[in-house]
């Protein structure tokens, strides 16, 4: 009997040290990607057209296969889908065709954040109808930013990858004026509210992202909100904060929090697929921040951060009619030309200097040299 219960002894021992090398020994890893801001304007809807329909796949194609080898893709879907049943529309209250969302589904995004200034353009209902939309790809996707309720607004939502939980808050500087009629419906910046969030997202997930729609227009550097709000992020250790809509690239920065905890912000990622009718060629330099997250033994590390810059492609053959724009299509600056920079359409923007070496020496003067490497640009 004593042999028995000494042999249970020695397998338990034996099962315990296991299971503990196995803990602190093992890891999980995943690959992440984020892009900035998807607008779509008329010319680019209207690009877009088919028979009876909107087919966008063919502009996202060139960069399709870098956003599908990720575990997790992230998008800021500017423009709302606001119902196909009423008028689309652009700027000043964008009402998108829903067929966006299969295309952005194809090309690999299941991160999709909502909450922007755009948020209210279409009302309560075109809130419910992008919320409707994204549903029907709730297996692939998580779309989060705007809301139906005040029990999802106050839902941690998670993607659970290779048993990496990432949940993702969104926060927006405001809604250009409109109310919401609901108080649910979106969020904006607000520390008291964010730390609570931050604090319940913690209890439900592994790492915390937080997507903040905030900044200048055209300012190509972050502000004292943006610093004051990202200060503010890295002290409740939040992993990563994805910034938005000053529709040209600004700063990645590592930001020390509390302890040895280091929170990484890219201030803005800068524009998408757009067709933006002022501006120059920092309109149509977007970027992307790639990073591995690595769990193990209960902990998140976030390295081999890189940045990697894309162009906004169209072409107008008629100079003098900006609503000729067509042939939208996003390249990764590594693969852009000289060739393809020289039909740009953007070339007849007073100002613009739209080149390859332009877009090259923006992207170095702007990002730091530890996020760039060959591939960057």
């Amino acid at each position: 009997m004593r042999k028995i219960v000494l042999s249970f002894f020695v397998i338990a021992i034996i099962l315990t040290v296991g299971y503990g090398v196995f803990y602190f020994t093992h890891s999980e890893k995943i690959k992440f990607v984020a892009v900035g801001d998807n607008l779509i304007h008329p010319v680019v809807y209207n690009d877009a057209k088919t028979n009876n329909n909107f087919n966008f796949d063919k502009m996202y194609h060139p960069i399709k296969s870098y956003i599908k080898n990720k575990d997790i893709a992230y998008i800021n879907q500017e423009s709302p889908m606001g119902g196909d049943d009423r008028p689309f529309h652009g700027f000043k209250q964008f009402n998108t065709p829903s067929a966006i969302a299969g295309s952005l589904v194809d090309t690999g995004f299941n991160l999709i954040n909502g909450s922007n200034n755009h948020a209210l353009d279409q009302g309560l209902s075109g809130v419910n109808a992008r919320i409707k939309t994204w549903e029907k790809y709730k297996d692939k996707v998580l779309f989060t930013g705007t809301f139906n309720s005040q029990e999802d607004r106050d839902k941690t939502h998670v993607l659970n990858i290779k048993g990496i939980k990432v949940s993702m808050l969104s926060y927006t500087f405001g809604t250009n004026g409109l109310k919401p009629e609901k108080p649910y419906l979106v969020n904006y910046l607000n520390k008291h509210t964010m730390k609570r969030d931050i604090k319940r997202a913690k209890k439900h997930s592994d790492m915390v992202i937080v997507s903040t729609h905030w900044g200048n227009e055209g300012k190509h550097f972050p502000n004292k909100t943006q610093q004051d709000y990202a200060k503010f992020l890295a002290q409740q250790n939040v992993d990563a904060v994805i910034g938005t809509h000053p529709h040209v690239i600004q700063p990645v920065k590592w930001i020390q929090g509390n302890g040895k905890h280091k929170t990484l912000v890219a201030y803005s990622l800068g524009n998408f697929l757009n067709g933006q009718q002022t501006g120059t060629e920092s309109n149509h330099l977007g970027g992307s921040v790639q990073f591995d997250i690595t769990k193990q033994a209960g902990k998140i590390k976030i390295d081999h951060v890189k940045w990697r810059s894309i162009v906004n492609h169209y072409e107008m053959p008629n100079p003098y009619d900006v609503n000729s724009k067509r042939n939208f299509k996003l390249y990764m600056l590594d693969d852009y030309t000289n060739e393809l920079a020289r039909k740009h359409g953007v070339q007849f923007n007073r100002g613009a200097q739209m080149s390859k070496p332009r877009l090259v020496t923006l992207t170095k003067d702007i990002i730091d040299d530890q996020f760039l490497d060959d591939s960057s640009y």
